[in-house]
């Protein structure tokens, strides 16, 4: 005999880049194991597979999440998690500032208080008086292979963003990233300072935890930033 099924709720939110509406479901036991699977594994390409994996199948409406920018994905995936398995982020924490307290502090912090911090940006960048580009936050596939960590890996993710150069003329559209790459090289330090500017101050998932320790009395707080950050919270 066939065991019965059981319907999962819907919840919606909003893409935070374009405010698109969507609809998603909380994420299922099994989908749960492939990422904690890939959590314990640590490493992060198998990560980011499997997080793409479980937004795919859980939001119900017609998204590309590989095209996703990568503060979208981060503040949908902890909605998920909210709906999934609580709200509430429960952990312990030592004193971030210098001090010989070493004293863990309970903490708890409600996942609908995180929300992506920073102001969408017009994407048309204008370099010169006549030439300019349009260009998109990254997302996990523009990251992909990349250390954007240091100065190199981000031109790369520059490169990659851009996705129309245009004169008082004509709008370049059709381009190999290598051709992309050689015209971002002849920018001068201006121009670049000006395309630059825009993926420095892109939105960021970021929230700033405060406590008063109850065995020395002393205040401290920390930052928390990226997924990384709340998965590290234990």
């Amino acid at each position: 005999m066939a065991l019965p099924k059981l319907s999962t709720p819907e919840f919606k939110t909003k893409i935070p880049s374009t405010g698109q509406e969507i609809t998603y479901r909380p994420f299922l036991v099994k989908e749960e194991k492939i990422l904690l699977m890939a959590m314990e594994g640590n490493d992060q390409k198998e990560i980011t597979n499997a997080i793409m994996n479980l937004l795919s199948g859980c939001i119900l409406d017609e998204v590309d999440v590989r095209k996703l920018a990568t503060f979208d994905i981060e503040y949908i995936f902890l909605k998920l998690r909210g709906k999934s398995v609580g709200e509430v982020i429960q952990f312990k924490t030592g004193h971030v500032k210098e001090t010989e307290c070493k004293h863990r502090s309970d903490g708890v912090i409600n996942i609908d208080d995180i929300v992506p911090i920073g102001e969408i940006k017009d994407p048309v960048i204008m370099l010169t008086d006549e030439v300019g580009v349009k260009v998109h936050y990254p997302s996990l596939a523009d990251l992909d292979g990349i250390n954007a960590s240091n100065e190199t890996g981000l031109i790369q993710v520059l490169t990659r963003c851009i996705d129309q150069v245009f004169d008082k003329d004509e709008v370049y559209t059709e381009f190999s990233e290598a051709e992309i790459s050689d015209w971002v090289d002849g920018l001068d330090q201006q121009q670049f300072k000006k395309l630059a500017e825009f993926f420095n101050n892109m939105p960021k998932l970021s929230y700033t935890y405060k406590w008063t320790c109850k065995e020395c009395g002393e205040e401290d707080q920390m930052e928390l930033e990226g997924l990384q950050s709340f998965f590290s919270l234990r």
